[in-house]
C-alpha cells in the first residue's frame, strides 16, 4: 500500500509538470499546523480525573495539501478539479488509513455567468458555510465542541453546485444518492445553502439532511438533519459574529451512543462572539456558545478566546483557550474530539502553535 502511495503521488507530480506544459492551469497548494496542547479533567477510568499534555497536530484547523487545477473549453466554460488530502502534522499519518484525499476529489465544469458543478467527493455545504459565522474561525474550539463536529467533513459520491453571485446573493446545492437497491432515502444526502455578503454584513443559512443505511435519521452527530442560520457585521476593524444551529432525529429511531447516552432527538445551540483586529499584525477573537438537549440529555455553555499573530501573511502564531461548563447528563470537551469530562462537570483546555500556508 506504501508503494502504491508514493508511486500514486509521483505520478501526480508528472501530470503537474505535464499540465504546465499544456494550456491548463495547476497549483500545488497546502498548509501545515502544529503545537502544544493542554486539557485537564480527563476521566481516569477509575471515578477521578487527569490532566494531559500533548501534542497538536489539529486544534487551530487541520494540515493538508492539494493540487486544484482548470482548463479553458471556450466561450467561458472551463474544466476545473480539485484533489485535497488532509495529514496529521504529528506523525505525516493520514487521519483515514489508505484514502488519501479525503476532503476533496471531484471533477467539473465552470462558467461565470451559470456556475459551477462538481462531481465526487468534497467538503459538506455545512462545513464551508461554519467558516464565516464562527467567531473562532472553526477552531477546534468553538462551535463545532457543542455539536459533536456534526457540521465538519466531506461528503462522498456527491453531485454539488455552485450558483454565480447576483450582487449579494448566492446559493448551493449538494445531493449523494444513497445508492442502495429498493430504497431512495438509505444513505442519502440532500443539502442547500444560501448566502448574502455586502462589504459590511453578511448572512448565511444552511441545511443538511443525512440518512443512515435504513433510510432514518437514527444519530444526533452523525445521520441527522441540520439547520444552522448565522451573520457577521464588519465595523471597522471590529467583526461582530452571531448564530444558531439546530440538530433533529427521528423520535421513532433515535439510538443512544457514547455521544449521545440520553438519545436526545434535538439539539439547539445559539452563539455571539467577536474578532478585533488589534494591529495589522495582530488580532484577538472570541465567543460563548450555548447548546441545551432534549430527553434529559443536559446543557453545556462554552467560552472561547484566542489570538493570532501574522509573522507574515502566509505564516500565523496563535494561542487559543476554551472553558465548557457542562449540566445535567453532558460532558462536552473543551476542545472538540478530544476526551470530554465526567458528565455534568467542567473542562479547560488551550492550544499554542504556528500555522504555515503554501
Amino acid at each position: 500500500m506504501k508503494l502504491t502511495k508514493a508511486v500514486f503521488l509521483c505520478a501526480c507530480g508528472v501530470a503537474i509538470s505535464s499540465a504546465n506544459a499544456q494550456s491548463g492551469e495547476v497549483k500545488l497548494y497546502g498548509r501545515v499546523n502544529g503545537g502544544l496542547q493542554y486539557l485537564n479533567n480527563i476521566p481516569n477510568g477509575s471515578g477521578g480525573t487527569n490532566h494531559r499534555y500533548a501534542f497538536s497536530s489539529s486544534d487551530f484547523g487541520f494540515s493538508w495539501w492539494g493540487i486544484t487545477g482548470s482548463e479553458d473549453l471556450g466561450d467561458g466554460l472551463r474544466a476545473v478539479f480539485k484533489l485535497e488530502s488532509p495529514f496529521v502534522t504529528g506523525t505525516g499519518a493520514l487521519p483515514v488509513p489508505d484514502t488519501i484525499f479525503t476532503r476533496h476529489s471531484y471533477v467539473g465544469l465552470q462558467h461565470p455567468k451559470l456556475g459551477s458543478l462538481w462531481l465526487g467527493r468534497t467538503m459538506s455545504l455545512a462545513d464551508d458555510t461554519g467558516w464565516y459565522i464562527d467567531p473562532m474561525g472553526e477552531q477546534m474550539t468553538g462551535v463545532a465542541n457543542l455539536a459533536g463536529g456534526r457540521a465538519w467533513g466531506p461528503r462522498i459520491n456527491t453531485i454539488t453546485y455552485n450558483s454565480p453571485r447576483w450582487d449579494a446573493f448566492s446559493f448551493r446545492l449538494q445531493a449523494a444518492p444513497g445508492e442502495i437497491a429498493g430504497s431512495n432515502s438509505a444513505k442519502r444526502l440532500l443539502s442547500a445553502s444560501a448566502a448574502y455578503e455586502r462589504e459590511d454584513i453578511k448572512v448565511y443559512a444552511v441545511i443538511e439532511d443525512l440518512r443512515d443505511s435504513n433510510g432514518k435519521l437514527s444519530t444526533l452527530y452523525n445521520n441527522s438533519r441540520f439547520w444552522m442560520l448565522g451573520a457577521n457585521y464588519k465595523l471597522g476593524d471590529l467583526k461582530l459574529f452571531g448564530g444558531y444551529q439546530r440538530i433533529q432525529t427521528d423520535e421513532d429511531a433515535t439510538i443512544a451512543d457514547p455521544t449521545n447516552p440520553a438519545a436526545a432527538t434535538r439539539s439547539n445551540q445559539a452563539w455571539a462572539g467577536a474578532a478585533y483586529n488589534v494591529t495589522p499584525l495582530l488580532s484577538v477573537q472570541g465567543g460563548v456558545y450555548h447548546v441545551k438537549l432534549n430527553r434529559d440529555g443536559g446543557s453545556a455553555t462554552l467560552a472561547a478566546l484566542g489570538s493570532n499573530y501574522y509573522l507574515s501573511k502566509r505564516t500565523i502564531l496563535y494561542a487559543t483557550v476554551g472553558s465548557v461548563k457542562n449540566k445535567g447528563a453532558a460532558a462536552f470537551p473543551a476542545i472538540t474530539y478530544q476526551p470530554g469530562p465526567l458528565a455534568g462537570t467542567s473542562q479547560q483546555g488551550t492550544y499554542i502553535g504556528m500555522m504555515h500556508n503554501f
